[in-house]
């Protein structure tokens, strides 16, 4: 969901959420530019979101020889079939839940596809692809979302 500023629930809760500050951040309504904009799209490293693509060509280059080499062939099948597109950095592998389990699954569980010698840091190394710091504009209205002038002087104006 991303924000759209003819949504008179995302108008209302941007609203309440430059009023309220309710995580502190020091929002200054009638500063709009550095009091609002650029604390709500401020990348924090406490704020994570999941990215809906990853790049195949990024996955490829995460994966360590060692790691490939551990893979049993069904597994190494799959990661070659799912990252085999050409287009390096272009962002074109859906994160599905399955994926993510695959790609990034709990380390204590054998449910990634990675060798037990691999999986901590290929579950680790992978989820650093999926989850990456995040804005508080993305955390309230998900990944890529950047509040706009425009849309700071609709909500405060409603």
């Amino acid at each position: 969901m991303a924000f759209d500023k003819s949504n008179p629930t995302h108008l209302a809760q941007l609203k309440s959420e430059v009023t309220t500050d309710p995580n502190a951040y020091g929002y200054v309504p009638e500063n709009t530019d550095t009091g609002v904009l650029d604390i709500i799209n401020l990348k924090r490293a406490t704020i994570t979101v999941s990215k809906p693509k990853i790049s195949a060509a990024t996955v490829r280059s995460t994966c360590t020889y060692d790691a490939f080499e551990g893979l049993l062939g069904p597994e190494e099948l799959w990661l070659t079939w799912m990252t085999g597109s050409n287009g390096f950095d272009e962002e074109n592998v859906v994160v599905t839940d399955d994926l993510r389990q695959k790609l990034a699954g709990d380390p204590t569980a054998n449910d990634a596809i990675w060798a037990a010698a691999d999986r901590n840091a290929m579950n680790a190394a992978m989820l650093d692809l999926i989850d990456v710091d995040g804005s508080r504009a993305e955390e309230l209205w998900g990944f890529a979302t950047s509040i706009s002038r425009d849309d700071w002087i609709a909500a405060r104006d409603s």
